[in-house]
């Protein structure tokens, strides 16, 4: 079973905090909750991954069930 995630519900003074960091790191960060590990994906299932990324035009992270 895989485990849902969803936005981290923050506080005004974390959400602050990471708002700064984006402005500092010129970058869009989202916080999640949980916090899932990624997948260590064999060397043709990364390349699986980077076809089905190209040809659909997306990005895909991969995680641990």
């Amino acid at each position: 079973m895989t485990q849902p995630m969803a936005p981290a519900k923050l506080d005004d003074t974390t959400l602050e905090e990471i708002r700064n960091l984006e402005k500092e790191m010129d970058t869009v960060l989202v916080a999640l909750d949980p916090v899932p590990s990624l997948a260590d994906l064999s060397q043709a299932d990364l390349e699986k991954l980077r076809q089905a990324e190209q040809r659909l035009g997306v990005v895909m992270v991969a995680y641990n069930v």
